[in-house]
């Protein structure tokens, strides 16, 4: 009788950082689609081009994140991505009620200037454990899975990091190769929507239902 192998289930903040890194690459090429071909604003394909990433980011993940049977895999996929993506709409909503909404007052173009530290610190802050993923893949010794979640946690640190510089540029410089809308959702999206889908898709992991 063969032993049996236990696999451990990744950590929250590996879950997070992995979920973040493949949902913000399918986001921007959903975005770089809309922006490069026009696509009109709310249309069925602009909504299923920025929606669309939110769901199949986490079912990525949840299918690479660790081995098992293509059925245990496709499960797992099935069952968290749909819950992490309903949590993750909650979580944001429950951001805009506790930090937005009182901090609204202080969101107004004048008080842009002093606002930008406190934006790029917490960009930072939300991407961070993408860094805890980068090194568990390395730990995880080379393979062709492990360098390609390597290659989209790198060009995905490397987006947040145009972000960066992008907004201490002087003047609104990111709406120069984005058209107004493609980069609200752009900021947007890297700021709040994924760190939220992040944090969810961290928590159904660790719950271990599957």
């Amino acid at each position: 009788m063969k032993p049996t192998t236990t696999v451990a289930t990744p950590s929250m903040l590996d879950t997070y950082g992995m979920t973040y890194a493949f949902t913000a690459l399918l986001l921007v090429a959903g975005l770089f689609t809309i922006d490069r071909l026009s696509i009109v604003m709310y249309s069925p394909v602009y909504l299923a081009l920025i929606a669309a990433p939110f769901m199949l980011g986490p079912a990525i993940v949840f299918a690479i994140d660790s081995p098992g049977s293509m059925r245990t895999v496709l499960r797992r996929s099935a069952v968290l991505a749909p819950l992490t993506l309903l949590t993750g709409v909650t979580l944001l909503f429950l951001a805009m009620i506790v930090i937005i909404l009182p901090l609204s007052f202080w969101v107004m173009p004048h008080y842009s200037a002093s606002l930008t530290p406190l934006f790029v610190a917490a960009l930072v802050l939300v991407a961070a454990p993408m860094v805890v993923s980068f090194v568990s893949r390395i730990r995880e010794g080379i393979s062709v899975s492990g360098l390609i979640q390597m290659a989209v946690l790198l060009v995905v640190a490397a987006m947040v990091a145009w972000i960066i510089v992008e907004t201490f540029a002087p003047g609104d410089t990111l709406y120069t190769f984005l058209r107004k809308d493609v980069a609200k959702h752009f900021t947007g999206g890297f700021a709040w929507y994924l760190p939220a889908l992040a944090l969810a898709a961290g928590l159904w992991r660790r719950a271990e239902i599957i």
